[in-house]
């Protein structure tokens, strides 16, 4: 553990467990008060996993090429954003953390082979009607220089401010004259995969009987495995670099659940939103931008 008189610095050599954090957070569970600590986790020397990547790839939709997607970074950086929730004195609780919103800003494509540094801190501690919530900001940098950004705005549930400002997404309404497009089955079993192949095994995910105490009547997918499914389907009309992705997770998605995406194809703009196959229920608003 490193860092100056005001930052601290936490340092991993590995991604951390992320069975043995949920585990620690259900048991060890804590009001949430304070401001955010002025902390950073850091793990450097990062190489992909080439048979995980094709396993992310093939679970997402993306064809395995010379360039990351989008967004596996973020997979990579997601244990470290939960680290820094199980510290003591982060004032938001991470069980029952609702994921609400994520931004990833791709400078350049960042080829397979590279080797990656991650940076992750929390900023920007506000209230919000159901709660307060906070952005944790992922940095991933090759020899000095950081190709990607993502921040993820997470929320914990607590004492309300009906008067705190929402963060809306944009208006739908270029998707008025999109009528069609990819519908996917969902199965009882997503959950449990994309936890195989990203480590993020939150209970809320896994199973009906896991997700009910934590107030789910049914196991949900994981906002980020519903967020790069909408980004592989997407494909080729993204650019390689110079790409900002904005999702906005809208109804959890209950497991088993068939869902349609819908993309109105801009110059330099998509927008895309997933949602239940007969169109009642919005799961994800994506927007891209270049």
């Amino acid at each position: 553990m490193s860092g100056s008189a005001m930052t601290r610095e936490i340092t991993f050599g590995a991604g951390p467990d992320l069975k043995r954090i949920y585990a620690t957070a259900l048991v060890t569970g804590r009001p949430t008060s304070g401001p955010l600590p002025d902390v950073r986790a850091v793990r450097s020397g990062i190489r992909v996993d080439l048979g995980n990547l094709v396993d992310y790839a093939r679970m997402c939709g993306f064809t395995v090429g010379a360039a990351l997607p989008l967004t596996y970074p973020h997979m990579l950086a997601f244990p470290l954003q939960m680290a820094l929730m199980s510290e003591r004195d982060f004032p938001l609780g991470l069980t029952g953390a609702v994921h609400l919103e994520n931004v990833i800003t791709a400078t350049r494509p960042i080829a397979v082979q590279e080797t990656l540094d991650l940076t992750v801190w929390a900023e920007n501690l506000r209230p919000h009607r159901r709660g307060q919530q906070a952005d944790l900001v992922s940095e991933a940098s090759v020899d000095g220089q950081i190709v990607w950004r993502g921040v993820s705005t997470y929320l914990s549930k607590g004492r309300e401010h009906p008067d705190a400002a929402p963060s809306e997404p944009p208006s739908l309404e270029p998707l008025q004259d999109v009528a069609t497009g990819p519908m996917w089955r969902l199965g009882e079993d997503i959950g449990r995969r994309y936890a195989r192949v990203s480590g993020d095994w939150n209970p809320i995910h896994l199973h009906a009987l896991t997700a009910r105490p934590l107030g789910f009547p049914t196991a949900i997918a994981h906002g980020m495995y519903s967020y790069a499914r909408v980004v592989a389907a997407l494909g080729p009309t993204l650019p390689d670099s110079g790409v900002t992705s904005r999702v906005w997770f809208r109804k959890p998605l209950r497991l088993p659940s068939t869902v349609r995406l819908r993309s109105a194809i801009e110059p330099h703009h998509i927008l895309s939103l997933l949602a239940s196959a007969r169109g009642d229920i919005e799961h994800a608003v994506v927007e891209h931008t270049w």
